[in-house]
């Protein structure tokens, strides 16, 4: 472990501060937000708390957008301010609607979304009901939007490699599927696993 810890710091001080003008991943997210949907209502998904935090922090040019974790005071307030037709909910006065909320699967479940009907996931999580608990937040009875997305992260090309997450996510999902049965596309289309790219779960 105190090996481990010495390559590990070593490697932060060669490799110096992180600077987050040089990262290809939240720029992608500010594309998506600001370019390809610059005025919806956008639900993001990850699994860390950490990753909230820093693209809470990143939030320039994202308008009205705000963070939950299993940390945050009152994740139920920051859901109706996010979603507030869906939850019958009134602003109050001072409060700001938001446009994108950011969050950990603490909001994967058990709460009413369906204002937005976009999700991103961030990052693949290795249970694949989590996949289909997140877009369950915004494809539902309560859905008006004819057609909901699911954007998805998918690992560089190396690390899939490595891993091989995107493959194993769906031989999971299949298996769901030919137990249950399901309506969702999660990996509908070809994958270029340097980039996003934008699936239907309708």
């Amino acid at each position: 472990l105190q090996a481990d810890n010495r390559h590990l710091s070593a490697m932060l001080r060669n490799c110096g501060a992180w600077q987050s003008a040089h990262d290809k991943k939240l720029a992608a997210l500010k594309e998506l937000l600001i370019e390809k949907h610059p005025t919806e209502k956008i639900l993001v998904f990850t699994q860390f708390a950490d990753t909230v935090e820093y693209l809470e922090k990143e939030r320039k040019g994202l308008g009205h957008l705000a963070g939950v974790t299993g940390q945050s005071e009152n994740p139920t307030d920051l859901a109706q301010r996010f979603s507030p037709k869906s939850n019958n909910y009134s602003m109050p006065p001072n409060a700001e609607e938001l446009r994108v909320l950011i969050s950990t699967d603490v909001l994967s479940e058990g709460q009413n979304l369906q204002d937005a009907s976009i999700v991103v996931n961030f990052d693949l999580p290795r249970a694949i009901i989590r996949l289909i608990q997140r877009a369950g937040r915004v494809d539902s009875i309560a859905q008006r939007a004819d057609t909901s997305l699911c954007y998805s992260f998918l690992p560089a090309a190396k690390v899939e490699a490595l891993l091989n997450l995107r493959s194993r996510a769906l031989a999971r999902l299949q298996e769901n599927d030919d137990v249950v049965g399901a309506d969702e596309n999660f990996f509908e289309e070809p994958v270029d696993s340097s980039d996003y790219t934008a699936h239907m779960s309708y």
